[in-house]
């Protein structure tokens, strides 16, 4: 045994364990998304959403184990190829559901009295944004004001 070979198999052992991670994580967040395909829950989408940030992380460390040649792309491959088209399939729900609400709250804020160059203002910055829309206060203006 030599210092390279134990070196070497410590990161195989430890690109073994993100994946594992990933997977698990990977799993969890498919989960939240799909209760976010039965109904919209903001507490659901907040969780799914931070689920995905951690996963982030993990995936560009495991990318650096690759790209260092620590690892044999066909063992990564597989198991790669499945995390990613569970990752894509639920971003594309988290998509869909928060469209879905921020056009609930752009539908509510017309029905309230907002003005459609505010309006503008907004769906602007929601194309510019993966969260959700925060909770503006509407207050309806008398017609003095």
């Amino acid at each position: 045994m030599s210092v390279r070979w134990i070196r070497r198999m410590r990161c195989e052992w430890r690109a073994r364990r993100l994946l594992a991670d990933i997977t698990l994580l990977t799993g969890a967040y498919c989960g939240l998304v799909n209760r976010l395909d039965d109904g919209f829950n903001e507490d659901t989408f907040t969780d799914a959403y931070h689920m995905r940030h951690v996963i982030e992380p993990r995936l560009g460390e495991l990318e650096a184990y690759l790209a260092a040649g620590t690892l044999p792309d066909r063992w990564h491959a597989g198991r790669r190829g499945q995390v990613a088209d569970g990752l894509n399939a639920a971003d594309e729900l988290m998509d869909k559901a928060r469209t879905q609400h921020n056009e609930m709250l752009l539908l509510e804020y017309e029905a309230n009295g907002m003005p459609e160059h505010v309006l503008e203002h907004i769906r602007q910055a929601m194309a510019g944004t993966d969260g959700l829309l925060g909770g503006i206060e509407v207050m309806r203006l008398d017609e003095e004001q």
